[in-house]
């Protein structure tokens, strides 16, 4: 469009087209050449044509200025033409009664016809998959928990953004590695829990990384949507990301200690991947999340039961490592560091599978509330 900005161009149309819609003293068309010259606009998507005729005629000169939309093809209706419209409309609707009144039967079998096709057409797997919420340490240093906790291991929050409570820990040091999340990361995850209730996107299963950070994460969302007691979490060693298992497993907390703390932990789970190693290259952490999420895809996948939405709860990198298997991508081997840099806290990324013929794509539901990002 910057070629047709600067260089005046020569649209042919009727001149006949730029006078009122008069049936009287109408002649012959006249093809003449109108300069165009564009018109900037707020939005990108709607592009308007300023049409000047400077055409010397026996008759008065007129000057006209027009604004034609390029993005519509179709005239305006007239109002003749719009009451008539509706009068086949109404038409129509008094006819498709009379037909449900006399043959009920052949109707219900139509639609059921249509909710089939439309059946086949949606999706019968959908994943969510967030970020975990605002971290303690990126926000008080590595070094929070000297100030948070006493000689006796009692904790203390000296900032409003500090947590309220937190679970006990044997290893007061482990809170270096495996940190919470703030007040206000709480808060904002609870309140994607009540956006994704507000569009009914209710998960059916729910994975979290074993990071504090993750489990935390993925209870508040539940508690935003309600199903904080009615769905148990079930705790993916797997779906941690690269590095975070450097000084071992054990700094993580086990299910069983989440059951104490009263987060409603599935204790019954087999994790698809039970340990890490300390020691993993970009590519390794690839392969395992592409088996960790195809793991879980076939662990769910029924052909009798309805869509499922599974909520996943990981790390930056996770909407990257977790998909790009499923829809067809390279893996972002040398510049995962760059990647994780431009995720922000609690943004999402949705796939769904295609129930006819089992393909996976990134979508973006209209979702009624703004609170949340995509990737």
């Amino acid at each position: 469009m910057t070629s047709t900005s600067s260089n005046i161009n020569l649209l042919h149309i009727d001149e006949d087209s730029l006078l009122d819609n008069t049936t009287n003293n109408r002649k012959s068309p006249v093809k003449t050449s109108i300069p165009i010259n564009i018109i900037p606009t707020r939005s990108d998507d709607v592009i308007y044509l300023n049409l000047q005729s400077h055409n010397n005629s026996k008759r008065t000169l007129r000057k006209k200025t027009l604004s034609r939309n390029l993005d519509s093809t179709v005239r305006p209706p007239s109002r003749s033409s719009t009451t008539a419209i509706n009068c086949d409309l109404e038409k129509s609707r008094y006819h498709r009664h009379r037909y449900r009144d006399h043959y009920p039967s052949q109707c219900q079998h139509n639609i059921k016809d249509e909710q089939q096709e439309h059946a086949i057409d949606g999706c019968d797997m959908r994943i969510f998959i967030i970020r975990h919420g605002e971290r303690v340490d990126r926000c008080f240093g590595s070094n929070w928990f000297m100030l948070a906790f006493d000689h006796f291991g009692q904790y203390h929050p000296y900032h409003t953004n500090l947590p309220p409570h937190l679970p006990v820990r044997s290893n007061p040091f482990f809170w270096a590695f495996d940190t919470p999340l703030t007040r206000n990361g709480l808060n904002a995850a609870q309140n994607v829990g009540r956006v994704l209730g507000i569009n009914k996107f209710e998960p059916t299963h729910v994975y979290s990384s074993p990071a504090m950070r993750c489990i935390l994460t993925t209870y508040q969302i539940l508690k935003g949507l309600g199903l904080e007691n009615q769905l148990p979490i079930r705790i993916e060693p797997g779906l941690l990301e690269l590095g975070a298992a450097r000084f071992g497993m054990s700094i993580f907390l086990k299910s069983i200690d989440w059951h104490k703390y009263g987060i409603n932990v599935d204790l019954s789970y087999q994790p698809i991947i039970p340990t890490v190693p300390q020691t993993e290259r970009a590519n390794a952490y690839y392969l395992r999340s592409k088996y960790v999420i195809r793991e879980i895809e076939q662990r769910h996948d029924n052909q009798n039961s309805p869509a499922l939405n599974i909520l996943i709860v990981g790390h930056a990198t996770s909407p990257d490592t977790l998909t790009w298997d499923l829809v067809g991508r390279q893996p972002n081997i040398y510049d995962l560091f760059t990647l994780s840099l431009n995720i922000g806290y609690l943004q999402m990324v949705i796939t769904e599978r295609k129930k006819q013929n089992k393909l996976w794509s990134l979508t973006q539901m209209p979702l009624q509330a703004t609170t949340l990002k995509w990737v």
